[in-house]
This record gives structure tokens, sequence and C-alpha cells, in this order.
């Protein structure tokens, strides 16, 4: 029963809807039984806004800003007389919720990294970056929302220590970007932003991943698309014989050709000059081969390039044969 339920949730779909509907019913229950909690991040979200509305007065009203500065100063002290005895709920609970989004609702996108990123792309250090900057950000929130001065303070600090990271691929920075969005929704309370962000991110990244959008540029005749040379040379190369053009044919053994078709795209995108898809030979048994005529860029060693291909297509291909004249090892 458990590694049927286990086989059932190694489908990634099915793990994301569970997850998401999960967490959205285990949030609902837990300010149902405790609403006071949903409470104490209102009250934390408005007490923001008021601060923020107090500087937004018209210059005749000073009384106004006066008092409300007045009434500032005091809720602050009294802020922090109840922060330093750590029994005042409506100021830690707030932290603890923004803390606890910022975790849960940004782990689905690192798992949507882990399995989408290509093997030679892929970065564990990168992945835990992911889980833990929203919630590094969430306490920035918490500290500088109070004190515009706090803020350039730490701008100061961050500038001086300059934090610097390399992002080769740019779709590294836009993991991180959103990784940066959920921790300032969560450290400003909009739970709801936080939770459809993540949703929406996770949803449309894997159907791009999924359908291999993009992989090859279109072939316009005039202002048509010309499907008849999807697969043909590249452009400029129309006069250049079909042999000159590839050096070898990959051979991918297969049960699901369009699995593999598109998990092995990925890789000859990366890994070669030019390819085009030859045939699929369809055998009796059930199984097929997908054949791919390629060419492959001088960087590329043999054993690293067919290992991508079987673990990228993980249980759907069965077996990957190369085939070339001109191939050289390493």
């Amino acid at each position: 029963m458990l590694n049927k339920i286990y086989g059932i949730l190694n489908n990634i779909i099915i793990r994301l809807v569970v997850y998401y509907l999960a967490w959205l019913l285990a949030l609902g229950g837990i300010f149902h039984l405790f609403p006071q909690i949903l409470i104490y991040v209102s009250q934390e979200r408005e007490r923001v806004q008021g601060r923020e509305r107090l500087f937004e007065g018209e210059q005749g009203d000073l009384e106004k800003i006066k008092e409300g500065v007045a009434t500032l100063v005091e809720g602050n002290i009294k802020e922090v007389l109840l922060m330093v005895t750590f029994v005042d709920p409506a100021r830690t609970i707030p932290v603890m919720v923004a803390l606890a989004m910022a975790f849960w609702v940004t782990l689905p996108i690192t798992w949507l990294y882990r399995w989408t990123r290509p093997r030679k792309n892929y970065s564990q250090s990168f992945a835990h970056t992911l889980l833990v900057i929203p919630i590094a950000i969430s306490l920035v929130v918490f500290l500088v929302k109070d004190s515009i001065a706090l803020a350039f303070s730490l701008a100061g600090i961050v500038a001086a220590v300059r934090f610097r990271t390399s992002l080769e691929e740019p779709m590294d920075s836009v993991y991180m970007l959103m990784a940066i969005g959920i921790g300032l929704a969560a450290g400003t309370q909009l739970i709801l932003v936080a939770y459809l962000a993540s949703l929406v991110f996770v949803t449309i990244t894997l159907g791009v991943w999924k359908s291999n959008f993009g992989a090859q540029p279109e072939v316009l005749s005039g202002w048509r698309i010309d499907d008849s040379r999807k697969w043909g040379p590249a452009p400029g190369e129309e006069g250049i014989a079909t042999e000159n053009l590839y050096n070898a044919q990959i051979e991918v053994h297969t049960t699901k050709v369009n699995v593999a078709k598109k998990s092995t795209v990925q890789i000859l995108e990366s890994s070669t000059k030019r390819w085009q898809l030859a045939n699929v030979v369809e055998n009796p048994d059930g199984t097929a081969i997908v054949v791919f005529d390629v060419w492959l860029k001088k960087s590329v060693t043999l054993p690293a390039f067919i290992q991508d291909i079987e673990e990228n297509g993980r249980g759907c291909i069965n077996d990957v044969k190369l085939k070339g004249q001109e191939l050289r090892e390493g």
C-alpha cells in the first residue's frame, strides 16, 4: 500500500497538486481553530499601513501629524518593552507566520528547480539559496519597515559587504527574483499574494519546460510559418549537402516516444551545433527507436553526452547508442 502511494506521489503533477491543496487546507484549518492568529496578522499589516499614511498628510495638518508622531513614539516605547519580555503574541505571531510562509511557499519552487534544470546547469548551493533567501528577506522586512533610518543603514551595510553571485542562466535569475518576491510578500503579511505567486510561477514554468517551448526557431516563408523546413538545415545552410551538416546519429531506445524526444532535445540544444529528428522506428514489441542527426560541439565528451541523455530521460529511455565515423572520444 505504501509503495503504491509512493509511486503515485512520484508523479510531479500529483505531488504539486496534493502539496498546494494540503497546504491551503492546513492553513485554513489553523486560522479556523485559532482565529486570533489571523487578527494579529491583519493588525500588523494595518499598523504598518497606518505608519505610511502618517507621512502622507498635507502640510496644513500639522496638529494631526504631531498627534500621530506622539502616538507612534508611545507605541514604539510600549513595543520595545513588550519585545524585551517576549510575551506579546501580537508581535511574535506575525513574525512566525511570515517565516513559515516564506519557507513552505518556496519549497515547491525548489522542487521545480531540481526537476527541470539540466544536469550540467544544476547547482545544489543555488537550490539551498532559493529555499532560505525568502526567510532572510522576511526578517529584513520586519527589521526595516518601522524605521527609515534603519533601512538606509542596512542598505549601506549591504553595499559595503557587496554580496555578489554569478548567475549564468537567465532562468536562474527568474527563480531568484521569485524567491525574493515571496520573501517580501511574507514579510508584509500578504499571505494570499505569496501563495498565488508560488502557484502561478510553478504552473507556468512547469508548462513551459514540459512543452519544450522555443526549442528551435521558427522558419518563415514571407509572412507564413514554413513547417516543411522545421527539421531542415539551419538558416544559411540550405545549399550544403545533408551529410555535411551532421557527423553522427543518436539512437534513443524508448517506450515513450514523445517524452524521450523532449528530454533528448534538451541535451541536444546545449551540446550540439545543429541537430534534426531523422526517424522514428516503431518495433513490434511496443518499443521504439528515435533517431537524431547531430553535429556535436568540440567541447562535448561522448561518455558525458550519452550519460546526460540517459539521466535526463530516466524512466523513459532504455538505451542510447551513438554512431558516426568522425566522432572522437574526449
